[in-house]
């Protein structure tokens, strides 16, 4: 601002003060313009009186007021006249000034004093006498004697646990303890460094971390726990003593380790104790500590839990140690004792100062009685601080750790966070740890494969899928439910199409060829087919309907034509014929299939038999075994079948004549005449080998008739079948025999309609039981069951009592009735209850034995079973366990006959009195707590099973026709039998040691109970009984047919639920009874004939097929390495009755095809279950044959490559094995897969190499984990299977393979970027090929550490390598060559889980801290890679600590001949903490010698000013701090209203602000003006120190931060607890280390250098000449604000001063 302007400022404001009384001023905070000039305010313009603004002339009232300029040539400039003059000249004027201002400079560098070489010498360390010594020790434990006069001579001391130990006895501050410690450790550094070669000074903080953990580990060694023995006794407090249940003893140890982590804390911030070191030694000790102990650790870990999480090497012991202590308090067995000791950790007597730190460690322990919730914060606090470190493979495998986790940090929360459950902070956090355990619990579980991903289901397991649902259906099922076809298919197809698995033709050639195909089991099949498809055929036709579409029918007959046209199955007429034409008859039956139709389709062909044709074709045969639906169709069938000109031919044959004979000669009370005149029973030969066409003609047109005629005929009676037992038997046989299900279902429908007879009904209910899975195959069950309860309602009516219809109303028909229907049949139900309850109302005591029914055998009355039965439920019905009663006094009652009568006629009659007493009996009892309910009772919980176990042979003739007569009479069941019984004798002898003549007789009469009851389909009897009750002997039943058939309906209740599953595992006892040598040998081929014939049975097969599942898991188990007897024999005795030997496996495994899978695979993991028992078990030969055998067999299997096809199927079959098969199969593919990995790594990788490799490994890779790896168990505590270890020969060239294929996949991503010149954006191009190959290395490396024996000493010699190979892949797809986050994912947690599994060396557990990967390094990653991606990669990579002020600081120099600024950064900073003492000295000045003007700078500090290039700025400034300054200073501060250049600002403040301040001389020219101010001495003394310390900033450096790192740099007072460490090396030494870049402070956003006079530097005042005159400026270029903080933290020491003035150090 010019002059003119200013004095015009000045004239208006002097005329303002004169005109008015109040003169307007501005506000005190604000600064004038100029300090000298008077140039007023910024913002400030006050109004005055005349100013120009009130003028009211004309002009300004017109325009408005414009504001005249204050010099007239306000918009002049000269510049373009300087310009032009510098121009003409050619710039010799610019270079004069430059050449000007470059000499001011030279001579002003040149009065500037060097700085003298580093001075500072460690204090003088001495061995004083012991009064002398520990006069210091006190001093320096007595805060009031400053360390300034300690610091002359220190004493040795003791080291180490000692050292801490005296601190602490003599109660020194942690401050001066600190600076103890680190003047004694610089000490012993420096011998160090002179005594060891190649010391390293860091490595003193490792040893002086390892002497502070071991202190704190002997006194947290000092709290111990009670034994649980003693725990539990009463006197605990007297008998055991711990430093925690004295309250002195527990003062005396809380301050102690409370002194002890405050020193530590100070260590730690300070860098004394190396950070590595403490922190891996820290997570150690969780696992490593008693509960108590635990607690505190708690509380330290919580207070480094940041630092903690700075890397994986720290957080995998700290994790492990967690989880192990919480499952050992939760899992405790004797948690009381612990409750004891934590109520003696009270704060009561306890310095108040230390109350609160102990009433925190009081909670911390308190709280881990329940479930530990203390490591609850410290665990979720490291789950969202870092939750990849939960991604640890070996502690998930157990479930329940697994278990443990899941309530801990999702469900913990919401018992921790410190806020209201709806809140929204508590549910951000819950959300949080939800996600964040979903997120580690899939890649876990991704690690440990233990689910596969699904992958596209093939045509072959559709199949499968599809005929296991076929095979599922059962009598239960609902044929609604099975959604087999999709309604929404299409049923029109071309022939060119490819038919896909869930086509229409697909899925309909299945339902017809299982309907037909004799490899599966069930006479239901036919029937549910006919069903499945007349569901679909409705729903197509309301589809059609609704859409306005073709009606599908015809389409459908068109299909069904072609099939049977063109089908293999149906053209196998030997095997397929008879099931073919039933399963058409059925679709004609539903309307799907046209029989006339398919005769004219027959004639139109061509199709038609002659006299003369030898050979009919295919649908001729069919044609001729297809039975008429009508007799309407017997010539057009004639006509096709002979011809047109033999249509005269007879529709009967000699054929059909012989079958009507048989049957009238089987069934003669339907023809009138009376009896059975055939000795035995008829076989009906003739009517078997018939044709179905002649069986369906017999049957329905000429037996079913009769037989309803004859229902018609005889009146309805209830005391007497219309039919008779026997006739209606053998009529249901003949239909059951020739598949006649529609006939027998219409003859039992018209026996229903109006039958009032029990026995009748019986038998009728008892063949809708026998095939239950027929009729609701036929969709006929509903219809059935509403004939029940009809009949149900008649005999209610009649007042005609049917226990067992009501039944089977109950328990089978409820679900198929209507509403109504079901609520009488309920009330029925209950009303019966009611019933038998109202009689049985006394309360009489029940006693065991009751007299009356040991003597019923004496009775004589006829009605003495009855009457003693209605007399025991008069006194007794109220006891629930009253049948238990009845029964064993019946059972000893027989007993005891059996020893008494040696007529057999006698125990005949006591068995048929017994068996009457029984059923008269179960009559009183209800429907929900029947007699045969509590005989099962007796037998599980009772002595039943024993006592059956001990009965003799003799008993067993009377107990054996007792039990079966009971079944035939609906007491008992014969799964209460076999259950008790057959069962308990198998599992009994099948681990017979040794031989026992009672248990073989066990056996044997339970092998007479399960023939009769399961296999007996004839009567026993030579001769059929004109008696049907055929009851006059102790022969045991069946001797009937009805009695056959009442143990057939017994059996399907054996055959379905879960009693199948109890059926399974007895005959895997079974099979052992065969080689049992114990044994006699008719007894061992009784037990084999029992199971070959049940094997043999179809309702057994198609149970089996149904529950296929439940069989393999009983049959297909893996061996253990203990010996099983119910397993070795059973793989053996398979293996024999299966005809297969062990070498001829292939032929077994070529059966693995949709139809015959089920039973190639149980044949095939049979044989394999042989050869591991002789591989666990086998000596000698039979050791060494199982071996090649099972080697063999593995060779075989892996030596061929598989499609995805025969992987899935293979797995399906072996998955689940165990023992030592397993570990042949793992071993054995693991040598696979090592050739693979040969065969890749043969040459350079290609792109088809890699692409084969891939193709076939990943087929392997997957079969080895569908088989090895089994799901997750039902159980979730169930500990996770790990089947048996490799070998040395296997694992090792597999290493090493895996190891060269990604070292050559390294390569070839090195030479791709290498040929790639467009930068990471192309180079996808060289490495793409290599991605899939980089994703499957890494998951066949997962499943091999899943298992052990992996790490022998070779292979843990590679694994570094390993993990070398895997991160430099890591960083190569993280940014480095392009960027795949997926890949990169899955190479950074494969090498967490290599590092994880690596077995740890006991001396040095903390390798993967300094595990060093070649090449790379935390601060060289690639710029390229994301913020995220280096924090992942800093896990893994050597642990660096992180320094507050060494961080991101850098040497650098300047180039010179450079651009100006430019620096070159050089190595980085080495923090040296024993070296960087604090500055103890007085605050020295500048020191003269005579002839020189120039001051000397004292270079004493513990760092060196030759660290920072420091040098005095050159000119003239005041040396003692003045208002002037301070002025200056706000001045430069908040000007920042205009710009000015350099030298106008260096002429403003060295010219205006300074000239009333300079003084002459040169030792301080302002002591004058400080007197006349009156000031004393001490305050300029005080005032002077200030100002040394404030202008010691004033220094150059040639430090500088990459980062602009922190722009201050504290001295070590050691009070703050925060870290206050140096930047620099001492003695002018720079020394080189590597720090972590990754992490540290934001730098500081004020960089902006300042300028300085010359006056002082370091800690004295420089001499100057101090005239003011303009050579004594000297312009400095801006410098790092960082340098000067960090010359002026070293320089000033500020904690301390001379003694006797200005403040001491306390």
């Amino acid at each position: 601002m010019s002059s003119a302007s200013s004095s015009s400022r000045q004239t208006h404001n002097t005329k303002a003060k004169r005109a008015s009384s109040s003169t307007v001023k501005p506000p005190q905070w604000q600064s004038p313009w100029h300090r000298a000039a008077d140039l007023g305010y910024p913002d400030f313009h006050p109004p005055r009186p005349g100013q120009e603004e009130d003028s009211m002339a004309d002009t300004v009232v017109k325009n408005g007021y414009v504001g005249k300029p204050i010099v007239q040539t306000d918009s002049f400039t000269v510049h373009e006249m300087i310009y032009d003059s510098w121009e003409k000249h050619d710039q010799m004027v610019v270079r004069q000034l430059g050449d000007l201002m470059s000499e001011v400079a030279a001579r002003r560098e040149r009065r500037v004093p060097s700085i003298g070489p580093s001075i500072f010498r460690l204090p003088d360390r001495r061995t004083l006498p012991p009064p002398k010594a520990a006069t210091w020790i006190t001093n320096l434990a007595n805060p009031d004697i400053p360390l300034t006069e300690l610091n002359k001579v220190i004493p040795h001391t003791p080291k180490g646990a000692d050292l801490l130990e005296m601190l602490e006895t003599h109660k020194v501050s942690i401050p001066r303890a600190v600076w103890f410690v680190r003047v004694v450790g610089a000490a012993d550094t420096q011998n160090m460094a002179r005594s060891r070669s190649g010391f390293k000074p860091s490595q003193y903080s490792v040893e002086w971390a390892g002497q502070v953990t071991s202190y704190m580990k002997k006194q947290l060694k000092e709290i111990v726990l009670p034994r649980p023995q003693m725990a539990q006794t009463s006197s605990l407090k007297s008998t055991f003593k711990s430093v925690l249940s004295d309250p002195e003893s527990r003062a005396r140890w809380l301050q102690k380790f409370t002194y002890t982590i405050s020193l530590l804390r100070e260590f730690y911030a300070e860098s004394l104790v190396d950070h590595a070191t403490f922190l891996f030694w820290l997570a150690q000790q969780v696992g490593d500590s008693n509960i108590p102990q635990l607690g505190f650790i708690a509380k330290l870990a919580d207070e480094y839990i940041e630092d903690l999480l700075q890397h994986r090497g720290f957080l995998r012991p700290f994790i492990v140690g967690l989880v192990e202590k919480l499952v050992e308090v939760s899992l405790k067995s004797h948690p009381d004792y612990l409750e004891s000791v934590l109520k003696d950790l009270q704060v009561a007597a306890i310095p108040q100062a230390e109350r609160g730190v102990v009433a925190q460690l009081s909670q911390t322990l308190g709280s881990l009685l329940q479930a530990s919730p203390s490591t609850l914060p410290l665990r979720q606090q490291t789950f969202v601080g870092f939750p990849d470190a939960f991604v640890f493979p070996r502690v998930w495998k157990d479930r329940t750790n697994q278990k443990l986790l899941h309530h801990l940090l999702v469900k913990g929360p919401n018992e921790i966070v410190q806020a209201p459950p709806d809140s929204r902070r508590a549910q951000e956090i819950f959300q949080e740890m939800r996600e964040n355990f979903e997120a580690v619990e899939k890649q876990n579980n991704a690690l440990l494969f233990t689910s596969l991903p699904p992958r596209d289901t093939f045509s072959m397991r559709l199949t499968m899928a599809d005929i296991q649902l076929l095979n599922s259906i059962g009598p239960d099922t609902h044929l609604a439910s099975i959604k087999f076809f999709d309604p929404a298919i299409s049923l029109s197809t071309t022939e060119d199409e490819p038919k896909s698995p869930t086509s229409f033709d697909t899925k309909l050639n299945i339902v017809l060829t299982w309907a037909v195909v004799s490899s599966q089991y069930g006479d239901h099949r036919p029937f549910a087919a006919a069903t499945l498809l007349t569901l679909f055929k409705d729903e197509a036709k309301l589809r059609a309907m609704r859409r306005k579409l073709q009606n599908p029918t015809g389409l459908l007959q068109e299909k069904l034509f072609k099939w049977l046209d063109t089908s293999e199955v149906a053209r196998d007429h030997f095997n397929n014929l008879e099931s073919v034409v039933l399963l058409y008859r059925e679709l004609c039956r539903k309307g799907l299939f046209s029989y006339p139709w398919f005769i004219q389709r027959l004639m139109a062909r061509g199709e038609t038999g002659k006299n003369d044709q030898t050979v009919k074709s295919h649908l001729l045969t069919i044609l001729e075994a297809f039975p008429l639906p009508s007799p309407l169709f017997a010539n057009e069938r004639r006509a096709a079948l002979y011809g047109v000109s033999d249509l005269d031919r007879s529709g009967s044959s000699s054929s059909e004549r012989a079958i009507k004979q048989e049957i009238k000669t089987a069934l003669p009370i339907l023809w009138g005449a009376g009896e059975f005149p055939g000795p035995s029973r008829p076989t009906f030969r003739q009517l078997l080998s018939a044709t179905h066409f002649e069986q369906h003609s017999a049957i329905c047109h000429w037996l079913l008739p009769t037989v309803l005629g004859l229902v018609e005929k005889n009146p309805v009676d209830p005391q007497e079948s219309r039919l008779g037992q026997e006739t209606y038997a053998i009529v249901v046989e003949v239909m059951r025999l020739t598949r006649s299900y529609h006939a027998m279902l219409e003859l039992n429908l018209r026996i229903l309609r109006d039958s009032v007879n029990n026995t009748e009904i019986e038998q009728v209910t008892d063949c809708f039981l026998r095939h239950a899975n027929i009729w609701s195959s036929m969709d006929a069950i509903v219809t059935m069951s509403e004939m029940l309860f009809e009949a149900h309602q008649r005999l209610q009516i009649m007042q005609v009592e049917s226990r067992s219809l009501l039944a089977i109303l109950n328990q089978h028909c409820i679900p198929h009735l209507s509403i109504e229907s079901k609520r009488q049949v309920k009330a029925d139900v209950q009303g019966y209850a009611e019933s038998v309850n109202s009689a049985g109302a006394h309360t009489t005591v029940l006693p065991p034995i009751i007299q009356e029914i040991l003597d019923l055998e004496h009775a004589e009355a006829l009605d003495a079973p009855s009457n003693l039965a209605s007399s025991l439920w008069n006194q007794y019905g109220n006891h629930h366990g009253l049948g238990s009663v009845i029964w064993d006094n019946a059972v000893q009652g027989l007993r005891q006959s059996c020893k008494q009568d040696a007529d057999n006629s006698l125990r005949q009659h006591s068995v048929q009195v017994y068996v009457a007493f029984l059923r008269e009996s179960q009559q009183y009892f209800p429907l929900d707590n029947t007699l045969d309910m509590q005989v099962q009772h007796w037998f599980r919980h009772g002595n039943g099973r024993e006592e059956f176990s001990e009965f003799d042979a003799l008993t067993w003739t009377v107990i054996t026709p007792f039990l079966l007569r009971l079944v035939l009479k609906g007491c008992l069941s014969a799964l209460t039998l076999l259950e008790n019984v057959a069962y308990v004798a198998w599992k009994m002898s099948a681990t017979l040691d040794r031989p026992l003549e009672q248990t073989e007789t066990f056996l044997k009469a339970a092998n007479v109970l399960t023939e009769n009851l399961l296999l007996t389909d004839a009567p026993t009897s030579e001769e059929v009984l004109e008696d049907e009750g055929g009851e006059d002997d102790l022969r045991n039943p069946p001797v009937t047919l009805a009695q056959v058939q009442s143990f057939q309906t017994q059996r399907q209740r054996v055959y379905s639920g879960s009693a199948i599953k109890s059926l399974y595992k007895a005959l895997r006892h079974l099979v052992s009874l065969e080689i049992n040598v114990h044994l006699s040998e008719d007894v061992r081929q009784q037990s084999q004939r029992i199971r070959e014939a049940l094997c043999r049975q179809a309702e057994f097969r198609t149970t089996a097929f149904r529950h296929l599942t439940e069989l393999k898991d009983v049959f297909v188990r893996p061996l253990t390495t203990e010996k099983d007897l119910a397993d070795r024999p059973l793989a053996d005795a398979a293996e024999s009755s299966s005809g297969e030997p062990a070498s001829q496996w292939q032929a077994i495994f070529s059966q693995l095809n949709a139809w015959g899978f089920s039973r190639a695979s149980i044949e095939l993991r049979l044989t394999l279950e042989r050869m591991g028992s002789g591989l666990e078990s086998g000596d000698g030969v039979a050791k060494d044959r199982a071996k090649s055998d099972i080697d063999g067999f593995m060779t075989g299997l892996f030596a061929r490559d598989m499609d995805a096809e025969e992987t899935d199927l293979t797995a399906d079959v072996l998955a689940g094995i165990g023992g030592a098969v397993a570990g042949r199969f793992l071993n054995h593919g693991t040598k696979r897969l090592t050739i693979l990995l040969g065969d890749l790594t043969k040459a350079s990788l290609t792109p088809n190499s890699t692409a084969t490799f891939i193709e076939t490994s990943s087929e392997v890779l997957r079969l080895l984990v569908s088989v090895l790896i089994p799901p997750p168990p039902s159980d979730e505590w169930a500990p996770a299977w790990t089947p048996s270890a490799f070998t040395h020969d296997v694992i090792e060239p597999f290493f090493r393979g895996i190891c060269k294929a990604l070292g050559g996949v390294e390569q070839a991503v090195k030479d791709a970027t290498k040929r790639d010149h467009n930068g990471p954006s192309g180079s996808a191009t060289g490495t793409k090929n290599f991605r899939e190959l980089v994703v499957l290395l890494c998951r066949i490396l997962h499943l091999m550490l899943r298992f052990d024996g992996i790490w022998t000493t070779r292979v843990k010699t590679n694994a570094e390598g390993l993990v070398a190979v895997l991160i430099t892949l890591a960083v190569a797809y993280g940014g480095a060559v392009e960027v795949i986050p997926n890949l990169f994912d899955i190479l950074v947690k494969t090498a967490s889980y290599v590092i994880d599994e690596i077995p740890k060396d006991i001396k040095s557990p903390d390798i993967d801290l300094t595990r060093q990967i070649p090449g790379i390094k935390p601060e060289l990653l690639s710029i390229r890679i994301s913020i995220k991606g280096r924090e992942a990669l800093k896990h893994l990579l050597p642990f660096v600590s992180v320094d507050q002020l060494t961080t991101n600081l850098v040497h650098f120099t300047e180039n010179e001949g450079a651009e100006e600024g430019q620096v070159q950064l050089g190595t980085r900073v080495q923090s040296r903490p024993w070296e960087w003492l604090d500055y103890m000295e007085e605050p020295h000045g500048a020191s003269y010698t005579e002839g020189d003007d120039l001051p000397r700078i004292r270079n004493d500090a513990s760092i060196s000013l030759e660290c920072f290039q420091a040098h005095v700025l050159a000119g003239d400034q005041p040396t003692e701090a003045s208002e002037a300054d301070d002025e200056t200073m706000k001045r430069y501060t908040k000007d920042h209203l205009y710009m000015e250049t350099m030298y106008e600002r260096d002429w403003k403040e060295t010219r205006v602000g300074t000239l009333a301040n300079t003084g002459s001389h040169p030792t301080g020219s302002r002591a004058t003006g400080a007197a006349d101010d009156g000031q004393s001495s001490e305050d300029e003394e005080s005032r002077r120190s200030q100002t040394q310390g404030r202008r010691a900033g004033h220094l150059d450096t040639s430090v500088m931060s990459m980062d602009d790192a922190p722009s201050s740099l504290a001295s070590r007072s050691g009070i703050s607890p925060a870290p206050t460490r140096a930047s620099s090396a001492s003695r002018g030494t720079v020394e080189v280390i590597d720090v972590d870049a990754l992490h540290g402070p934001e730098p500081s956003a004020n960089t902006r250098g300042r300028k300085r006079k010359v006056t002082e530097a370091g800690g004295g005042v420089l001499e100057g000449a101090g005239d003011g005159s303009d050579d004594e400026i000297q312009i400095i270029e801006p410098t790092s604000a960082i340098a000067s903080s960090k010359g002026k933290g070293r320089g000033k020491g500020k904690a301390t001063s001379a003694r006797g003035k200005g403040k001491k150090k306390a």
